[in-house]
């Protein structure tokens, strides 16, 4: 006969957590400070996570200088993984200067903290304000004075660039020096920008031969992507509403290396084929993004029914592109329909390719960077005179002449 018992919570064993890295002591943050402090770099207990084993700094203000904007630069220590340090920068474009007095000021600031005006350089029409974008740098290691030699070796500016009179903001990480290798090789992890109420980010890849993620959203719906600033932030930030109807061939018309726009629930999604390894992979991917941002600034600067008579011959490649998958799946289909009406002996080798050639083709299939789309591609057409309608009204000058591209 069974017999019910309670049991009572005593009885049951509390669950224990798992085992994690103790909190930061006082005597590690002086030991992990110390080459900081000799550095003129002064601990910020208040914004210091000891549970999660962060170690953070007094942001510091940097003038704006040559194309990089009036920042604020901030490091945070992490030592959570036992033995393994990783260090980053961070660099925020702000309006001005309100870091807490033992930051000291940069060079170029005077005594009340307040910054220089930005460098001269004509900035495009479509240029949202610079406020609210993010640079950072990222290193690893295990000793705090290399990882703070490392970051201080690259100079602020150099994660800042201009096109087009755009700001353009570069993250970028230090991959920790392999054998034969006395410096870090530098790799570039993201680059954002600005224009025409867009917010357009690349996100690269550390993996070889995976073409960069490229991303447009309006400013609002960038506002709620992890790592972006808020929404107060992004209606500061923001000087005229984002398009809301852009061309799939709006960025394949640049080559082969851009693929076309499909849009999704925030915006925009595209992607971008990089060439090389390593520092000479993160320098193609800067100038395409570069190439990426003058591109948008020039077409979406001009009325819309200025594109295709610019680009009618790069739309037209571009949709004969987009149809050599059908093309490819009718010629097989063709070819598979006349193999009955060849005479083919028992040991021909035509014989052993065809009846081989669907797993072959399976392998070449998934073995491709991106998985072909079966379609048919619609034809070039001119676009309406409101394609991007909630464009600011006094961006409509005709679009000018650049060597090199297609004529009607």
């Amino acid at each position: 006969m069974l017999r019910a018992e309670r049991i009572t919570p005593a009885a049951v064993a509390p669950l224990s957590a798992p085992p994690g890295p103790p909190p930061l002591t006082h005597h590690e943050i002086l030991r992990l400070a110390e080459p900081f402090s000799r550095a003129g770099r002064s601990v910020d207990l208040a914004a210091t996570d000891r549970l999660a084993r962060q170690l953070a700094f007094r942001p510091r203000a940097h003038a704006a200088v040559a194309e990089m904007p009036a920042v604020r630069e901030s490091l945070l220590l992490d030592a959570a993984d036992d033995g393994w340090l990783s260090l980053q920068r961070s660099l925020s474009a702000v309006a001005g200067v309100d870091a807490d007095a033992g930051a000291g000021t940069a060079a170029g600031a005077d005594s009340a903290g307040a910054l220089p005006a930005s460098p001269p350089g004509p900035p495009s029409a479509l240029a949202d304000a610079a406020f609210g974008l993010h640079a950072s740098l990222q290193a690893e290691g295990a000793a705090p004075a290399q990882l703070l030699a490392w970051v201080d070796a690259l100079p602020p500016q150099r994660q800042w660039q201009q096109a087009a009179g755009v700001r353009i903001a570069l993250s970028h990480k230090l991959q920790p020096p392999s054998r034969g290798q006395a410096e870090p090789v530098l790799t570039l992890v993201q680059a954002s920008a600005r224009l025409a109420g867009l917010a357009i980010v690349m996100k690269v890849s550390r993996v070889k031969n995976v073409p960069a993620e490229l991303e447009l959203r309006p400013l609002s719906a960038a506002a709620g992507s992890p790592g972006s600033p808020g929404p107060a932030a992004m209606g500061r930030a923001r000087a005229q509403p984002a398009p809301t109807t852009l061309p799939e061939d709006l960025l394949s018309v640049l080559g082969l290396d851009w693929s076309r726009l499909s849009r999704h629930s925030a915006g925009w999604r595209a992607t971008l084929r990089l060439r090389g390894e390593g520092m000479a992979r993160a320098l193609d991917a800067e100038a395409k993004f570069r190439r990426s941002i003058e591109h948008l600034v020039q077409v979406l600067g001009a009325a819309p029914a200025a594109f295709h008579p610019q680009y009618r011959a790069a739309r037209w490649r571009v949709s004969l592109r987009r149809g050599f998958p059908l093309l490819v799946c009718l010629l097989l289909i063709a070819a598979s329909a006349a193999v009955p009406l060849l005479e083919l002996g028992p040991g021909s080798v035509y014989r052993m390719l065809i009846f081989n050639a669907p797993p072959l083709l399976m392998v070449w299939l998934f073995a491709m960077r991106e998985l072909p789309r079966i379609e048919l591609p619609p034809l070039p057409r001119a676009l309406p005179a409101d394609a991007w309608a909630a464009q600011a009204a006094g961006a409509a000058a005709p679009m000018p002449a650049e060597a090199g591209q297609d004529r009607p």
